[in-house]
């Protein structure tokens, strides 16, 4: 369930729903963790009972970290700025897992609440929701996974938006890295959808930069 979010969130990106990472926010300001409907808006999620053993701590975690994360995709995809409460929620309550327990949920919500941040125009705070998640990562995940591109890939969307574009060209590059990795580990012969996404929003940034040949270069990769 966790990985096909994380493939529609890394969709919803560059997709038709939040193109370009940015949301209209239906008559709300947008502020992080602030709407006009306060009363949809859960209370805050009920902690562990301290008698637990951490796999139980965890397994009673996810379960309330799956209902947000739910609300947190759908709001998300109806554009709706109460998709920064939940996702933070979510944020929230993955934080309290016991140490080394269920670390890709920890990323994911990091993920999945940098998006939010980031449909929102709160680009600085997103930026950091993905700093953590890097931070993380390799505790979670390893180079060629999807895990490891899409973290390394909504990063560099962020620096661009912020025209901070070296910092960019370096995560989309570590980001077709690992792309790549998987796409040798599987044999594939053709880069897929989200690689040539990737491909050719680093093409467009290479090509700002006037690094023409590099970007020519990463197009043709990209139509394989």
């Amino acid at each position: 369930m966790r990985v096909w979010v994380w493939c529609f969130l890394a969709g919803l990106a560059v997709g038709h729903a939040l193109p370009g990472f940015s949301a209209q926010s239906k008559g709300n300001d947008g502020q992080a963790g602030a709407t006009s409907a306060r009363s949809s808006v859960p209370g805050p999620a009920t902690a562990p009972d301290t008698a637990m053993t951490d796999e139980e701590k965890a397994n009673q975690l996810s379960d309330q970290i799956g209902k947000l994360m739910v609300k947190c995709v759908n709001l998300l995809t109806a554009q709706d700025p109460l998709s920064l409460d939940f996702c933070k929620q979510q944020r929230d309550l993955a934080e309290q897992y016991p140490a080394q327990q269920r670390m890709v949920d920890r990323v994911l919500a990091h993920d999945e609440y940098g998006i939010a941040l980031a449909a929102f125009d709160h680009k600085q705070e997103a930026l950091g929701e993905f700093n953590q998640e890097i931070r993380l990562l390799p505790k979670a995940a390893k180079p060629g996974t999807l895990e490891w591109s899409t973290a390394y890939w909504h990063r560099a969307m962020i620096h661009s938006q912020m025209n901070e574009t070296k910092l960019a060209d370096r995560d989309y590059r570590a980001a077709e890295e690992s792309f790549r990795r998987e796409q040798r580990e599987k044999g594939a012969q053709h880069p897929d959808r989200k690689m040539r996404v990737v491909l050719r929003q680093h093409a467009a940034l290479l090509q700002k930069m006037g690094e023409t040949t590099a970007s020519q270069k990463l197009l043709q990769e990209a139509a394989k």
